[in-house]
C-alpha cells in the first residue's frame, strides 16, 4: 500500500525506525541522524538515487532530486512540484523496502561489468603519474606490479594520456607507440582502460569541429556554454544529442581498434551542468551513464538513476586520512549507502587515497595504506594507485600482497555474487540489517556482508590492534580458524597483518533465530 504525496512532505519516523538512501557519499550519516540534511541536486561527486528506504519496510521515491531533512522526529522532504514524491509502505523490513522499488522501478538487467574488475586487483596510474603519464612509465608500473607479486589485472591510464581535453588521441610525445605498449600489457595479462571526461578544451581543432557540428552544450542564450571544472575551463559535450554520442562512439572505437579495452568515464556531475545553465543537469549525467553501457570495462564516479546498471561505481576521491567524510573510516559506510541505493558494483577508490592534493601534502602513513588495502580486499573491487613497492617496507608490502591474494583467491566467488546480483537485483555487499532485521544491527556500519555468508570487519582506526565484531545469527568460522555462534559480539585480535573476516559455515539454530 502507499500513496502519492505533494512537493512538501513530512513523514513521521516511528520508534525504532531507521532510514537510508539518497546520496551515496553521505554514508557516515546513515542511518540518518537527527539534524541530517541533504539536497540531491548536489551530490558532491558521487552516486545518487531519488529513493529512501526504511527499516520498517517503507520507501520514498521521486523521479527528480529532492531535498531532505531529519528533524523533530520526522523526515521533511521538498520535491519538484511537477512530480512530488511517492511513499510506499507494508514491505516488512529494510530488505523488503529495497526489493520493492527494484521490482517496480529499476529491475536487474542481467549483465555485470567486465569480470576482470571483480577477480583481480585493479591498478590506476593516477597517484604515480598525475598529469604526466608516459608510455615507459606505464610499462614500468605494470612490470613492477608483476615483479612484486601483485599479479595482473585491469590497468587504468589516467588524466593526460591524451592531447587536449576532448582530443582523445594518445599524446605523441609521451606515448610514441601506444599500440606496442598495449600489446605488451596484454601479453603480461593486463586489460587497459583510458580516462576521459565529457568536456572539451576551447580553441582546439576538436572544439571548433564540435561547435560547427552543433554537438556542444549551449547556455540559455544559445551561446556555447563554458564553465570551470577541476582541471580548468571547458565546454561540455551535448550528451542529449544523438550526433554527439555517434561522434564520441567513433572516437572511442578507434581507440578500441588500437587495443584499448575500456574506459574510465570521469566527470559528468550535475553541479557542473547546472553552472552552465542547463535546466535539467541530471539528464546529462544520466546520458553519460547510459553511454557507458556499451563498454563492459568501465568505471564511473558520478551517477544518477543508475541503479542496477552494469557500471562499476567508484566512491568519490578518498583522502590520505583516517577520519572525515573522505577518510578511510567512511569507506564501509559509503559502500553500504551505495549498496542500498542500488549500486552493487562498488569500487572503494584508490588504496591509500586518490585525492592527490591530500595524498601529496599529508605525512605518508604506511599503517593507513595497509589498512586501506585490507579494507578493499573483500569489496567487489580493489584498486591500487600509489605504488606500495615504492612506499612500504618489505613487511608492509607483504601485507598488501596478502590483501591482493585474498581478493584474487575469492575472485571467482565475488564474480558469482556479482552475476547473482545482476540476475536478482540483490546488493552484492550489504549491511547486517539487510539480512538480519530485528537484532539491532542498523547502526553497525563499520563492517559488512559480502553476499549472505561472508562477514568482513576491517580495521579503520589508527593504532588499533583489536576490534569489536558483531556476528549475526549462524555459525561462523574466522580467517584464523576460530569458530563462534551468532548472534554475538566478539573482541578479536587485529594486528597490522590481519583483516578480520568470517565465513558462515552453518545456518542459525532455531534458538539463535528467535
Amino acid at each position: 500500500m502507499g500513496e502519492g504525496l505533494g512537493s512538501a512532505v513530512t513523514i513521521p519516523v516511528a520508534d525504532g525506525e531507521h532510514w537510508w538512501g539518497g546520496a551515496a557519499a553521505d554514508g557516515l550519516d546513515m542511518p540518518f541522524r537527527e539534524g541530517y540534511r541533504a539536497d540531491l541536486r548536489d551530490l558532491g561527486g558521487n552516486q545518487g538515487m531519488p529513493a529512501l528506504l526504511s527499516s520498517h519496510g517503507r520507501y520514498v521515491w521521486s523521479g527528480r532530486p529532492f531535498a531532505l531533512e531529519l528533524t523533530g522526529g520526522a523526515l521533511r522532504l521538498r520535491a519538484d512540484p511537477a512530480v512530488g514524491v511517492v511513499l510506499r509502505e507494508g514491505h516488512g523490513d529494510l530488505a523488503g523496502a529495497y526489493r520493492a522499488p527494484v521490482r517496480e522501478r529499476f529491475p536487474a538487467g542481467g549483465r555485470t561489468p567486465d569480470p576482470l574488475l571483480f577477480t583481480a586487483p585493479q591498478y590506476n596510474l593516477w597517484i604515480e603519474t598525475l598529469y604526466h603519464p608516459t608510455q615507459q612509465g606505464v610499462l614500468d608500473y605494470a612490470r613492477a606490479a608483476l615483479d612484486h607479486g601483485l599479479g595482473p589485472g585491469v590497468l587504468m591510464i589516467d588524466d593526460r594520456w591524451h592531447e587536449a581535453y576532448g582530443t582523445w588521441t594518445f599524446h605523441e610525445g609521451r606515448f610514441p607507440d601506444p599500440a606496442a605498449m598495449l600489446a605488451r600489457l596484454h601479453d603480461w595479462g593486463f586489460k587497459v582502460m583510458l580516462w576521459l571526461v565529457p568536456y572539451v578544451t576551447p580553441d582546439t581543432e576538436v572544439f571548433r569541429e564540435l561547435r560547427e557540428a552543433g554537438l556542444l552544450l549551449r547556455d540559455p542564450r544559445g551561446r556555447i556554454a563554458l564553465g570551470e571544472w577541476w582541471n580548468g575551463f571547458g565546454a561540455a559535450l551535448d550528451l542529449l544529442n544523438p550526433g554527439t554520442l555517434r561522434w564520441l562512439s567513433d572516437v572511442l572505437g578507434r581507440l578500441r581498434e588500437l587495443g584499448v579495452d575500456g574506459f574510465k568515464f570521469d566527470g559528468g556531475e550535475p553541479p557542473f551542468y547546472a553552472a552552465l545553465g542547463c535546466p535539467d543537469p541530471q539528464s546529462l549525467t544520466v546520458a553519460w551513464n547510459r553511454f557507458g553501457l556499451a563498454y563492459p570495462l568501465n568505471e564511473f564516479r558520478d551517477a544518477w538513476l543508475a541503479a542496477n546498471l552494469p557500471l562499476a561505481q567508484r566512491q568519490r576521491d578518498k583522502q590520505h586520512a583516517w577520519a572525515g567524510r573522505d577518510g578511510l573510516a567512511a569507506l564501509v559506510p559509503n559502500a553500504l549507502a551505495q549498496a542500498l541505493t542500488g549500486h552493487a558494483y562498488i569500487c572503494p577508490d584508490m588504496i591509500g587515497g586518490g585525492e592527490y592534493g591530500s595524498f601529496g601534502s599529508a605525512v605518508f602513513d604506511p599503517e593507513l595504506f595497509v589498512r586501506s588495502a585490507q579494507a578493499a580486499a573483500l569489496f567487489p573491487m580493489m584498486q591500487f594507485s600509489a605504488a606500495p613497492w615504492r612506499l612500504l617496507s618489505a613487511e608492509q608490502l607483504a601485507y598488501c600482497r596478502q590483501a591482493a591474494e585474498l581478493h584474487r583467491r575469492l575472485g571467482p566467488e565475488i564474480l558469482a555474487l556479482a552475476r547473482e546480483s545482476a540476475r536478482t537485483g540483490e546488493p552484492l555487499l550489504r549491511p547486517l540489517e539487510f539480512d538480519h532485521p530485528g537484532h539491532g544491527f542498523a547502526h553497525v556500519t563499520d563492517q559488512f556482508l559480502l553476499g549472505p555468508d561472508i562477514l568482513v570487519a576491517p580495521v579503520t582506526e589508527k593504532g588499533a590492534t583489536r576490534r569489536r565484531v558483531t556476528l549475526p545469527p549462524g555459525h561462523w568460522r574466522a580467517d584464523d580458524g576460530r569458530e563462534a555462534e551468532g548472534p554475538a559480539t566478539l573482541e578479536v585480535d587485529a594486528p597490522l597483518s590481519r583483516l578480520p573476516w568470517f565465513r558462515r559455515v552453518a545456518p542459525a539454530t532455531p534458538a539463535a533465530r528467535a
